[in-house]
């Protein structure tokens, strides 16, 4: 491993320049200030962090993943933090990511300064995959995770931490995509171009809300699944709207997987591009 992690330092090191920020592992009272991170961005109280100070110390010392990321004054602007398990009994080690943050106003590049930084982190511990959650209706996650750092889709989990009260989630159903990223970017594999006829079995419809065609037709080489451009803002204006949209893809989410149809990437207009998998129909 020590030769992947030779070929990944450079890189994030080189992120967290052009961010402007030093990525580190976290220590002492940091842990406090990221737990207060937190609760900020997720839009609560600071004694209802998600992630209290003593589960970041305890995910520190056993060897876990908790860092930082430190403006040039030496304040803290993002933060995430995972911890070591598997994919199941037999499986190899793998690091589940299970938050990150920016500070709100923050984001020049730190996402992906510490999502590189991570990546060193488990090359240099002998991890070879690193895996998290995300809502799949925010299109800019989707973007980040599938699009650019290039994670692949494992499988949707319906109402994965039941309901949630923070500023972010309250009142939805907290379904999630699994991606997992591979820590050896040799093995990162580019999306296959998109060819032959394409079928919208998920559209967003004049009002904003969506538009399921749910019967693909024979010929249909991919189909997409829209979001909303940004859901979390039609959850503050229209959360009937926004609740209709968390049905509307899971139920053509589950209804194309069974059909053998896996997500093949994201496309940055807002739309999930499943391509079929091989010896299906």
């Amino acid at each position: 491993m020590a030769s992947l992690l030779s070929r990944l330092t450079p890189a994030a090191e080189a992120a967290a320049r052009e961010a402007g920020v030093e990525v580190r592992d976290l220590r002492g009272d940091e842990m406090a200030a990221a737990s207060a991170l937190y609760a900020e961005v997720w839009g609560l109280g600071p004694q209802e962090s998600p992630m209290e100070p003593g589960l970041l110390v305890a995910l520190g010392f056993a060897g876990s993943y908790v860092s930082g990321a430190f403006d040039a004054d030496g304040t803290l602007v993002g933060s995430c933090a995972g911890f070591l398990g598997t994919a199941g009994a037999g499986h190899p080690l793998l690091l589940h990511s299970h938050i990150a943050a920016v500070r709100p106003g923050s984001g020049r590049g730190i996402g992906t300064a510490l999502k590189l930084h991570q990546r060193a982190w488990c090359a240099g511990h002998g991890v070879a995959t690193i895996g998290w959650t995300y809502d799949p209706l925010i299109a800019r996650n989707a973007w980040f995770n599938l699009g650019r750092l290039g994670a692949h889709v494992e499988t949707y989990l319906v109402d994965f931490y039941g309901r949630m009260d923070d500023g972010l989630n309250a009142g939805e159903e907290s379904d999630r995509l699994l991606v997992h990223w591979p820590v050896d970017p040799d093995e990162v594999h580019p999306a296959a171009p998109d060819e032959g006829r394409a079928h919208a079995a998920l559209a967003v419809g004049g009002d904003g809300g969506p538009v399921a065609h749910p019967a693909v037709p024979v010929d249909a080489a991919v189909v997409t699944l829209a979001v909303p451009h940004d859901v979390e803002a039609l959850r503050r204006s229209d959360r009937a709207v926004a609740s209709r949209w968390r049905s509307a893809f899971r139920d053509a989410y589950a209804d194309l997987h069974e059909q053998g149809w896996r997500v093949r990437r994201f496309a940055r207009e807002g739309r999930y591009v499943l391509g079929r998998t091989t010896g299906s129909g």
